[in-house]
């Protein structure tokens, strides 16, 4: 038999499935907290507005991680070091048909990485649920020794939208 906390749990439960639903994976605002006048595959994030922040090396990581999950500091630390099959990746988040498109998944993590060894971040997987997805599938391929290619078509077939 359900209780009033049961039930009052579930209805919680159900109302924050609702609002992530809803918001999609990104907030449609950009940096300065407007709306975002480019929006990626429906779900509200631009790549106009994209945060981009350099540290050291590989090893510092970026402040805007600050006020993210783990899962999400451990995905931007593992795209550095899976960064050269990323660069063979394509994102379906939308990021690559903007106006200020992404070249790879990897540019969705990593803007650059400069002959001195530093780092220039993009916040943009930060708050995209399919960047992160992808990022973690690569990683799965990857040991589980799949070439390049076997988990660029692995990718290609799990998130490429219908007609493209």
């Amino acid at each position: 038999m359900k209780t009033k906390r049961d039930w009052l749990l579930g209805g919680v439960m159900l109302m924050l499935a609702a609002f992530l639903i809803v918001t999609g994976c990104g907030s449609g605002k950009d940096s300065a907290g407007g709306s975002g006048s480019s929006e990626h595959a429906d779900h509200g994030m631009t790549t106009e507005g994209e945060i981009l922040e350099t540290t050291s090396g590989p090893d510092e990581l970026p402040a805007f991680l600050l006020n993210h999950t783990n899962r999400t500091v451990d995905l931007y630390a593992a795209s550095y070091e899976y960064r050269e099959i990323l660069r063979q990746i394509n994102c379906y988040c939308g990021c690559m048909k903007l106006d200020n498109p992404h070249d790879s998944l990897l540019r969705c993590y990593i803007a650059e990485v400069r002959a001195d060894g530093s780092i220039v971040w993009s916040d943009h997987s930060a708050a995209c649920g399919i960047c992160k997805m992808e990022l973690e599938d690569v990683m799965v391929l990857a040991k589980q020794g799949k070439s390049t290619d076997e988990i660029r078509d692995t990718i290609d077939a799990k998130y490429k939208p219908a007609g493209l």
